[in-house]
């Protein structure tokens, strides 16, 4: 009976261990097991913020970090740690797991919001050119994400660069939708104005 009791505390220690195991601490660790969505772009934008996570290798816990509701490091945040960036890419691939929708990074300041406000736009293109769509928002998100990490100063000013290419060409690509848009509501305008005049004089 002695023995038995004394290896009773070993073991509930073990339990316990055996629990801690089956226990995800992260978004990085909950990331492992996220479903992809099946929307295109989507798809494409949880491929990418799933790479970017965990591109930094094994990075630890995030200390007490709380995200706000675009899975983003808080504006306030500007000595975020790599683990605290890992997991802000994590909560965002979650929440595009979730069939949530992942809005650009808001911006600082006047030039960048300019340049958000023309990447939101040209996101219109998202459903005819998903990839380029979703590489557009990753780059502005690495880019305005990774700058608030001391360490990845170097690493945003290449999503920068990389920003400055895939945001022109999804300008493009959206205009090019645009037009075809238009053409098709102009020739539904005038194929509506011509029926009456059709039935008209079918007219006996």
């Amino acid at each position: 009976m002695a023995k038995t009791i004394a290896a009773r505390p070993l073991l509930i220690l073990a339990a316990g261990l055996a629990l801690a195991g089956c226990i995800n601490f992260s978004a990085l660790d909950d990331l492992q097991e996220a479903p992809p969505p099946k929307d295109p772009f989507a798809l494409a934008l949880f491929k990418n913020y799933a790479f970017l996570a965990h591109s930094f290798g094994d990075v630890g816990q995030a200390q007490y970090t709380s995200f706000d509701q675009n899975a983003s490091i808080p504006l306030a945040e500007t000595d975020a740690t790599v683990a605290q960036l890992a997991n802000a890419y994590a909560n965002k691939a979650l929440q595009l797991s979730n069939g949530q929708l992942v809005d650009p990074e808001v911006s600082r300041d006047i030039k960048t919001h300019e340049l958000r406000e023309r990447l939101v736009r040209a996101l219109a293109a998202r459903d005819a050119f998903p990839r380029d769509a979703a590489r557009a928002q990753t780059d502005w998100d690495c880019w305005r994400l990774n700058i608030k990490v001391p360490s990845e100063a170097a690493a945003a000013e290449q999503c920068h660069l990389s920003f400055n290419v895939t945001l022109p060409r999804l300008e493009a690509e959206a205009a090019t939708v645009a037009a075809e848009k238009a053409k098709e509501e102009a020739e539904k305008k005038k194929a509506a104005e011509q029926a009456p005049a059709t039935d008209q004089s079918e007219t006996p």
